[in-house]
């Protein structure tokens, strides 16, 4: 089956409700926010890192990281440049969804805006509908990108609502600790999905589908197995 028709057919179905996780940068918009590392003694600049260098950073003793242009929501909404076949994607999602009452969440480690209002207005400008949505947005300073996103996902699925979990992210690293959560999925999870959707030993899908997608800077999707 096509991508395409793997996410807006296949969104939900009687198999069961369905999540889809979309990272924001790099994904969504092109971003120019840095994180400043600095001397924790001088305050002297020692590096400056884009969203996809600060995804495997890690910060070492003596260091402190700077987030003020990440929780710029000016800055955000004057220089993000959308991503045409990402934002036109995840409105034929949200189209789905009013019928079909799966879930989108946009997941990014950025800090808490300075202005939350503001932020929201820059996926309003391009026609995104953010009341059919949910946003995680929290610091991942001290920890790797990848872990805190895996942690954040785990927190959903412990619900046990979801039969089909899927992550959209520029970075690789992300969507192999996606994966990683697939095949470390705690038993209770698995059996409490089981539990509510009356799931028996005869079916041949697993109880929770997950889905990995590399997302390019053109916007094309590829799967990661």
């Amino acid at each position: 089956m096509r991508l395409n028709n793997y996410l807006l057919v296949e969104l939900a179905s009687e198999y069961g409700k369905g999540i889809t996780f979309i990272d924001i940068d790099e994904t969504l918009f092109h971003t120019f926010a840095k994180i400043f590392v600095k001397d924790e003694k001088t305050g002297r600049i020692i590096a400056k890192l884009n969203n996809q260098e600060f995804n495997t950073y890690k910060k070492k003793p003596g260091e402190v990281l700077d987030f003020h242009e990440f929780r710029d929501a000016k800055m955000f909404r004057k220089t993000s440049i959308p991503i045409p076949k990402t934002i036109k994607r995840i409105k034929r999602m949200l189209q789905h969804i009013d019928r079909r009452e799966s879930s989108i969440v946009f997941l990014t480690a950025r800090a808490t805006f300075d202005n939350q209002q503001e932020f929201m207005k820059t996926f309003k400008d391009h026609g995104i509908p953010m009341d059919k949505l949910r946003v995680e947005l929290a610091p991942a300073s001290g920890i790797v990108v990848a872990k805190f996103k895996k942690s954040i996902m785990l927190n959903y699925l412990k619900s046990g609502e979801y039969r089909r979990v899927r992550l959209i992210d520029d970075d690789m690293a992300n969507l192999r600790a996606f994966l990683k959560l697939r095949d470390t999925l705690p038993q209770e999870i698995i059996d409490r999905v089981k539990q509510r959707h009356h799931i028996t030993g005869e079916e041949t899908i697993p109880p929770v589908d997950f889905y990995a997608l590399l997302v390019d800077a053109s916007g094309k999707l590829k799967r990661v197995e």
